[in-house]
């Protein structure tokens, strides 16, 4: 598994949040992840998620946005 991927249970803020969303856009802008179709959603397809699939690691993560009062959620599919 790629040492940066680390599962993030809730997000503590916004301002959070919007920096990992950065982050991950530009993982796929870089190749190193790309974004794949969600299958399974976490929460219900009320709740925006979507998933990526790391290409060295193999591994594929999913986001799911906050939507108040669920903060959020980054974790391994």
């Amino acid at each position: 598994m790629n040492n940066k991927l680390e599962e993030i249970d809730d997000f503590q803020s916004m301002n959070e949040f919007n920096r990992f969303e950065k982050w991950i856009e530009n993982e796929v802008t870089l190749g190193s992840a790309v974004e794949i179709s969600v299958l399974n959603y976490y929460a219900g397809i009320n709740f925006k998620e979507r998933w990526f699939k790391f290409i060295e690691a193999g591994s594929t993560w999913r986001l799911v946005y906050p939507d108040g009062p669920f903060h959020g959620y980054w974790g391994a599919v």
